[in-house]
């Protein structure tokens, strides 16, 4: 007969993963708040940067015509000295009318480009400010969304591993059921703790219903073997894994899009949400969840123990 395993360590290390995910996830909330400080006054100041962006093209565009008219003119006057030269005759008085309004066209559109650059270099002058000041929130905002990213995608990293550990926890813990209780053998089958978390839609419910599983045939067990009173006062468990796995949904499903819109857009989540307000419900939503979830760890565990120490009696 196969022997019952202690699967204590593997919970301990779920608990300690907790920790981490925890300060992981507040210095994230941290770093989100300071993109939002920067990103707030990139918001702000975007309108007046692109009006000035949009005066800039209006006094460029007459340029572009000048220019265009210039260089006209000087390809028809290159043109016209062109052909006089190659038919070595004396120019005549036709042509050097023309070359001489040529002249003169070239000089007339030289000098209204040299009066359309003036204006726009005065309006780059008053542009230049807005602009420093644009470009410098917008390199502080990415460079505060690229901390705040690597912090985040940390934290997804150990909650991953934090999954794993605890899908093994599972997994070991429905692998002693099956070894004390015949009818087991039918149930939901070990692979489920671990693969339940990662397959789409099956995630919102079987790592629930896998746990849920594993602690009412524990505790089941315990007690038809006489291993502890059947008289034992009810700890209303099945309360405490329903809202350990409703605040996992709470905070994996609603909080990403609550922060995604508060912090990431420009809609009215923005401007209506208070974004302190939003980052300390997130970090409380998060604390709950891990701490309960350490807790349910730990009363398992503490299960696990006795069931592993009386396995004698099964």
């Amino acid at each position: 007969m196969r022997k019952i395993t202690n699967n204590a360590k593997l919970g301990k290390i779920s608990m300690l993963l907790n920790l981490f995910i925890l300060v992981s996830f507040i210095i994230s909330m941290v770093l989100i708040m300071k993109f939002d400080e920067v990103n707030v006054k990139l918001v702000a100041n975007g309108p007046e940067y692109e009006n000035g962006v949009e005066k800039i093209r209006e006094v460029e565009k007459p340029r572009r015509q000048a220019l265009a008219e210039l260089e006209h003119y000087e390809v028809k006057l290159d043109t016209l000295k062109s052909k006089a030269s190659i038919s070595g005759a004396k120019i005549s008085k036709e042509q050097e009318e023309e070359i001489s309004r040529t002249i003169n066209n070239i000089k007339e559109k030289k000098d209204n480009l040299t009066k359309i650059d003036s204006v726009i270099h005065i309006e780059q002058m008053f542009f230049e400010p807005i602009q420093k000041v644009y470009l410098d929130l917008e390199k502080g905002t990415n460079d505060a969304k690229g901390s705040f990213l690597f912090m985040i995608w940390s934290t997804i990293g150990l909650v991953v591993l934090k999954i794993v550990f605890f899908g093994i926890w599972n997994m070991n813990n429905l692998n002693n059921l099956r070894v004390t209780s015949v009818w087991m053998k039918k149930s939901t089958a070990p692979y489920w703790a671990i693969l339940g978390w990662f397959i789409p839609i099956y995630n919102f419910f079987k790592p629930y219903s896998v746990f849920a599983e594993i602690w009412d045939e524990t505790d089941y067990i315990l007690k038809d073997k006489g291993i502890v009173p059947k008289e034992t006062k009810e700890e209303n468990n099945e309360f405490y894994i329903g809202l350990w796995w409703g605040l996992l949904l709470l905070t994996m499903v609603l909080m990403s899009w609550i922060i995604n819109a508060t912090f990431f857009g420009q809609e009215a989540m923005y401007y209506k949400l208070s974004h302190s307000g939003v980052a300390v419900t997130a970090i409380i939503s998060w604390a709950l969840f891990l701490i309960l979830e350490t807790i349910l760890i730990r009363r398992f565990n503490k299960m696990n123990q006795i069931l592993f120490a009386n396995q004698s009696k099964l």
